[in-house]
């Protein structure tokens, strides 16, 4: 190990020009942060910049927001920290961070402004930890070298939970994991920043190359369609001596050139399509990731493929043309060229209704998600971040004055809130049995079960009424009940001991289960522990009465600035802070209707251009079809039915596909739908219409033709 840097991020309070105080992210940290991720200072020393107590790096944008000055080396900046108000000194300007970086921020201050004790636990892990290794290092010869470390200075610690026979190591383990490789495989929780899927890239990629295999096969069956309008032209050719690998050749490249073409139109539709798409889908791709050279070679090299690929067929199958057929008028079997398109449809409408049944299945899922009883009222909630001590302190007062409005039906103050990304858990010790249970850990006053209109199964709520709560009081819902292995009657009166709080609480109620996470899990045991005065309280949640939104958010900020003068004013609802964790389901589905949709135009497309070529091909037929009586309805229908078989093979073919693949994606969540046989039915019947609709113009075109002019074609 060359260097080491740990920290931990803060959101907390700056005081701006106007004595307000904004909410910034902060990254405490050391000053080996610079080795590690190559941080780059505008100005500032990288070597001291982090190296004093009340030390500040601001990044440029940071910087301007708040001192609006060319010299701020030295300045100093009002932060809310440790629950004072403490003016950090700016040591260095950071040049931006990019937006695809591991770690956002808006300023760097110095991990030794923290007590020193806080470093000194080893059962701490609030604390992320980056290593830089030498080139000659081997992550699993380093990585072997963790069980004797957390032997030695963990194991001691915990020694009491495992008991003498089992190992910190037997239950812990310890490894490296490439700052690249985080973003998209995320293997931990509480990761720094939001993580993304692997899984959600090949899925993708996967989808578009679909899509552009439909685009190829559209190309090959409409090439072999209008083969005999160049069978002359190949027939003179080999005539005058061409042979066969030339045209070949040709033939290859007319595609690649196509596909060229078909790239300039590409890069002129992401110019214009890009804001979009980071408007719809909440994302901040830009045109420079393209103009990298390894990007450029992958674009090009899939052009070349594409055009290579979808001019092999066609020039394999024309440059098979015999000349002497050809000017007899024979051209070639149309049985081949005919049976082709059958299974280039047939594929094409595989690919299409696959994606509208995954479009449809991701849908219902995610309205599932949104109207399940999650075990509270998530509707009319508004959620407030506490970050200063004034405000904890004035809770109360605050409390009491919404609550005396008839707006207003009940305020909670709670260290953690449903939707939260990250709860901790503790260690809790049965004083009946002296048996040691980990529990998820929330932090509540009086008001929050009735705030969230929680149902409680046995016992009773917190209540002011009753002195003895004051000194410890817990609420445990029915999976900690069942956790520390007692039923909800045995577990009332029953204590536990905070091995954190190093206070002993009794059980008074117990709660249904309610998801306080993501649906992707089952409801994990929590107990809720009453906070009787509000120094521990980091978010304010209020219940308000429906209907004017707007008006009592309004009302709730003027007793704000009335209570907490200087303090930002900064609100969420609930209901959306539990749709936030659902964001890549959420962009998930909204990409599966635009390639659902792209999908089925493609494929349309190519359908249309078959049907018109069948139409054409079948003229004649037609005419003498009409003339001996046929109605137009039943030259309709012959038109239409061999599309119509091709559909309904599609849809026998995609249902085993669609269920694998939607079944997959089903396993993330602990709470999921069953696909039903009406989502299937469903997306066979949209393929259906789609395809009629493709075919119908020319069907009906050939059907009110004039017989006399359909017998005069060619």
């Amino acid at each position: 190990i060359e260097s080491f840097v740990r920290f931990w991020r803060r959101q907390l309070a700056v005081k701006d020009q106007n004595n307000t105080y904004h909410m910034q992210q902060l990254i405490m940290t050391e000053n080996s942060i610079f080795d590690i991720f190559d941080y780059e200072l505008e100005k500032g020393d990288p070597k001291a910049a982090l190296t004093n107590p009340m030390a500040a790096v601001l990044t440029r944008k940071t910087a301007q927001k708040y001192l609006r000055e060319n010299e701020v080396i030295g300045k100093t900046l009002t932060i809310e920290f440790n629950g004072e108000k403490v003016d950090f000194q700016i040591t260095g300007i950071l040049k931006e961070v990019p937006k695809n970086s591991h770690i956002q921020f808006d300023m760097l201050i110095s991990s030794a402004s923290q007590p020193e004790q806080s470093f000194t636990n080893w059962d701490g892990n609030f604390l992320y930890t980056y290593v830089l290794l030498n080139d000659k290092s081997s992550k699993h010869k380093l990585e072997q070298q963790f069980e004797a470390f957390l032997n030695k200075y963990v194991g001691p610690v915990f020694a009491n939970y495992f008991g003498e026979d089992k190992k910190i190591s037997d239950v812990l383990r310890l490894r490296l994991i490439p700052v690249t490789g985080i973003h998209l495989n995320p293997r931990t929780n509480w990761e720094i920043e939001p993580q993304g899927s692997m899984s959600s890239v090949y899925i993708f990629s996967f989808i578009a190359i679909l899509i552009l295999f439909i685009a190829c096969m559209n190309f090959m069956n409409l090439s072999t369609a209008r083969a005999n309008k160049r069978a002359k032209e190949v027939g003179l050719r080999k005539t005058i001596g061409a042979y066969r690998n030339q045209l070949k050749i040709q033939f290859i490249e007319e595609s690649l050139l196509l596909a060229l073409i078909g790239l300039l139109f590409a890069v002129l539709l992401i110019v214009f399509a890009i804001p979009l798409f980071n408007s719809i889908f909440d994302e901040t791709l830009s045109w420079d990731m393209l103009l990298h050279s390894k990007n450029l070679l992958i674009i090009l090299g899939i052009t070349l493929v594409t055009g290579l690929l979808s001019g092999l067929y066609p020039a394999f199958y024309m440059s098979r043309f015999e000349p002497a057929k050809v000017f007899k008028g024979g051209g070639q079997s149309g049985k081949g060229r005919s049976s082709f398109r059958k299974y280039m449809a047939v594929i094409q409408f595989v690919i299409s209704i696959t994606l509208i049944f995954g479009t449809l299945t991701v849908l219902r899922q995610m309205n599932f998600i949104q109207t399940l009883s999650l075990g509270f009222d998530k509707e009319n909630v508004i959620v407030f971040p506490v970050r200063s001590n004034s405000v904890r302190q004035g809770l109360e007062a605050f409390r009491n004055d919404l609550t005396g409005s008839s707006k207003i039906i009940r305020v909670s103050g709670s260290n953690k809130v449903p939707g939260d990304q990250t709860y901790g858990d503790h260690i809790f010790t049965r004083k009946d049995n002296s048996e040691d249970v980990d529990l998820i850990f929330l932090g509540a006053d009086f008001d929050f079960i009735d705030t969230y209109d929680m149902d409680i199964l046995e016992g009773r709520n917190f209540s002011r009424n009753f002195s003895t709560d004051r000194q410890g009081t817990l609420i445990l819902n029915e999976a900690a009940v069942q956790k520390i292995g007692l039923t909800p009657a045995e577990a009332m009166g029953k204590e536990l001991y905070s091995t954190v709080f190093e206070t002993t609480g009794q059980i008074v109620g117990i709660v249904k289960n309610f998801n306080f996470k993501s649906l992707r899990r089952e409801i994990e045991p929590i107990v809720i522990m009453l906070f009787p005065d509000s120094n521990r309280i980091d978010n304010i949640s209020v219940r308000i009465v429906p209907g004017n939104v707007k008006e009592t958010i309004g009302f709730i900020e003027q007793r704000w600035a009335k209570f907490f003068p200087g303090d930002q004013f900064e609100f969420n609802f609930l209901d959306s802070r539990l749709d936030r964790l659902y964001q890549n389901e959420e962009k998930m589905k909204n990409i599966f209707i635009v390639f659902s949709a792209l999908s089925i135009f493609v494929a349309c497309l190519g359908l249309f251009g078959v049907a018109a070529y069948t139409a054409a091909e079948r003229t004649k037929e037609i005419g003498v079809r009409k003339v001996l009586g046929a109605s137009s309805t039943s030259v309709f229908l012959l038109l239409t039915k061999d599309f119509t078989k091709w559909v309904i093979l599609a849809n026998i073919a995609a249902l085993p596909l669609g269920f694998f693949m939607l079944n997959k994606w089903l396993q993330n969540f602990a709470y999921r739908i069953n696909i039903g046989w009406h989502v299937f039915l469903l997306s066979a019947l949209i393929a259906f219409i789609m395809a009629l609709v493709a075919v119908f113009f020319q069907a009906v075109k050939a059907t009110v033709a004039n017989p006399v002019t359909s017998l005069k074609y060619e």
